[in-house]
């Protein structure tokens, strides 16, 4: 059986939610991961995770890495180091830049297992300039010639092949996946239900988003479309999330007049019950990799409003039947296209955006095809050992 390393850096936002997701869905088919990880900004979702690896005979890593460039990234290089000569992977599959960075800095160390790394979003694609988007740049460059990459959205593709250089062979395009079990459509009487438990009545169209309070997901520009005057007054806004600009947002929404339109609650382990109760999602990001908060929506049968960022721009590609964007940063703009989402949705719903879910981001089909890129780099090691052995052999 193929055993695949895990390599994982701190945190417990999308990658780690790939990271998880993925493990499981591998030992569900008997493949036990090991997995190296980050125990700095932990959480019970990630000890869990270690325990269910280490009861199925899986062996793990602690790093005690932080996300930024530190001294004890060295130490970190040298447990990985050792901990791989130990347990000897097939293919070992790092997430995001600093466990990329460790993982892939292991054939430089003699390593000759093929190294598999998924972004999860360049630091190029903030459109950031400066010294810390330079170092990010020549850091990809340079690793990004070492084994192949996956990458989650068109933008970053592109970003990967044309301004770092990454051979287009190199490089592989899958996207996230959704468990469409678990998220479906409530049935009529439940989300009226839950509807009425937020005071919401039923002629009322209500607008859901979902992140962190951070730049990158630009909470702000929701804010200021959402108060615009060609925003219907019976649209309310429902706002799931917490973070470093939660005091900010409050400000703007009391200067706007518009906090009494607006649904607010903190972190949700499971955002379900949110999304039954909505009548679309609207993401203002500057940025994404393959947001699972759209893919979510798309798999309860919502309409979406998306910015035109690197990885929201992806989705109005995909033949969804209710699906708007406007650019970036632009709060005039998304006020518009809110505006006749409110009108459509009145009389129309989605046709196909659960079937698209089902179809092109299930779990099967998205780690179905990195499990083939797994088999695909063991069975290339292989055959070059195998030749490299042939070849020694002959010449004694």
């Amino acid at each position: 059986m193929l055993r695949v390393l895990l390599v994982s850096e701190p945190g417990n936002a999308g990658v780690f939610r790939h990271v998880e997701t993925l493990a499981r869905w591998l030992m569900r088919r008997g493949m036990v991961p090991d997995l190296a990880y980050s125990s700095r900004r932990g959480s019970n979702r990630l000890v869990q995770l270690v325990q269910e690896i280490t009861a199925a005979g899986g062996h793990t890593l602690d790093l005690r890495t932080s996300n930024a460039p530190q001294a004890a990234d060295a130490p970190a290089l040298m447990a990985l180091h050792a901990f791989v000569r130990r347990r000897r992977p097939a293919v070992i599959h790092a997430h995001s830049s600093k466990a990329g960075a460790l993982a892939r800095a292991l054939p430089l160390l003699g390593v000759r297992i093929p190294v598999l790394y998924t972004a999860h979003g360049y630091y190029g694609l903030t459109g950031k300039r400066g010294l810390k988007s330079t170092f990010y740049n020549v850091v990809e460059a340079v690793l990004g010639r070492i084994g192949r990459s996956i990458t989650l959205c068109q933008a970053e593709t592109e970003l990967a092949a044309s301004t770092l250089r990454i051979p287009r062979t190199s490089l592989h395009l899958v996207r996230n996946p959704v468990d469409a079990t678990h998220f479906q459509p409530a049935d009529a009487s439940t989300r009226l239900a839950k509807r009425s438990e937020l005071g919401v009545s039923d002629d009322t169209l209500l607008l859901g988003w979902v992140g962190r309070l951070a730049p990158q997901k630009d909470p702000l520009t929701l804010l200021r479309a959402f108060a615009d005057k060609a925003v219907p007054a019976y649209v309310k806004l429902y706002l799931l999330g917490e973070g470093e600009m939660e005091a900010e947002c409050t400000a703007l929404a009391d200067q706007l007049g518009i906090a009494h339109r607006i649904i607010r609650r903190g972190y949700m382990t499971d955002p379900l019950p949110f999304y039954q109760t909505l009548d679309g999602l609207i993401s203002t990001s500057a940025y994404e990799g393959c947001p699972y908060s759209l893919l979510e929506a798309l798999a309860c049968d919502l309409s979406l409003l998306v910015s035109e960022a690197p990885g929201n721009i992806d989705f109005t590609t995909f033949g969804l039947s209710h699906c708007w964007s406007a650019p970036t940063a632009n709060a005039s703009a998304m006020a518009q296209r809110i505006a006749t989402w409110a009108d459509d949705v009145g009389t129309k719903r989605p046709r196909n955006h659960r079937d698209i879910a089902l179809r092109l981001f299930s779990e099967d089909e998205c780690f179905g095809a990195i499990l083939r890129e797994y088999e695909t780099m063991a069975h290339a090691r292989d055959t070059d050992a195998c030749q490299a052995w042939n070849m020694s052999t002959s010449q004694r």
